[in-house]
Parts: C-alpha cells; structure tokens; sequence
C-alpha cells in the first residue's frame, strides 16, 4: 500500500517535476510531460508506462486506461500496490518521458528515495 501523501512526494522528488491539475486530476510533469497522475478520489492513479503482464498478473491492483492505455497509461490502485513496485514503475513512467538528457544526469536512486531531490509544486 501507497499512500496519496507518499505518491506525491516521490513524483515531485524526481529532478523537474511540477504538480499541475489534468482536468479533474492532479498531474505530475517533466517539462510539460505527464507522467503520473492522482485520481479525484485519491484512491487510484495512472502511470505513464505499457505494462500489459503487470493488468494479467496484478488484475486487482493494476486496470487498463481503455483507449489512452494504447498511449502507455496504466492504472494503478494505491490501496493495493506495494510500495517498492510503485517507485520502481514511477521511476520507469518519469524516465519515459524526461529529455535523455536529464535521464541520463539523473542517478537511478532517486526513485528509491523521496528525499534524494528537491521538489516544486506549482502555484496555480
């Protein structure tokens, strides 16, 4: 289980993420590219990943976005998914859509520990 307060502080632990609403949605974004986002409710999200074997094995935990999951949207039900996988595919959604540049400057620990980066929330 994931809390919506620990979702939050990993997203906007990665190196250039702001937190900006997606219609009814709060979103997470590396230069204007989404990454995540927390359901109204705040008990389910989406991760920008494709992770058809996660939906197969994980039915309860993980849920196709329906047309947008062609895009790479994954589900993900916060209540349900452990901790370290959640950072994990966090880490994968952000270095997806981060320039290469970034990727590439950006050690791969810091999707292990919240606190390895500051984080910006934009006002707004």
């Amino acid at each position: 289980m994931i809390t919506v307060k620990e979702v939050r502080a990993l997203a906007l632990s990665f190196p250039e993420v702001r937190e900006e609403p997606h219609f009814d949605r709060a979103s997470f974004r590396v230069r204007g590219r989404i990454f995540a986002t927390i359901a109204p409710d705040e008990k389910s999200g989406m991760l920008k990943l494709a992770h058809e074997a996660l939906l197969a094995a994980e039915p309860g935990t993980f849920f196709s976005f329906g047309g947008f999951s062609r895009n790479g949207a994954t589900g993900v039900r916060f209540a349900r998914v452990k901790k370290q996988l959640f950072r994990e595919l966090l880490g994968e959604a952000w270095r997806g859509v981060a320039p290469k540049g970034l990727v590439a400057s950006t050690p791969k620990e810091v999707d292990r520990d919240p606190k390895a980066r500051p984080s910006r929330r934009s006002k707004g």
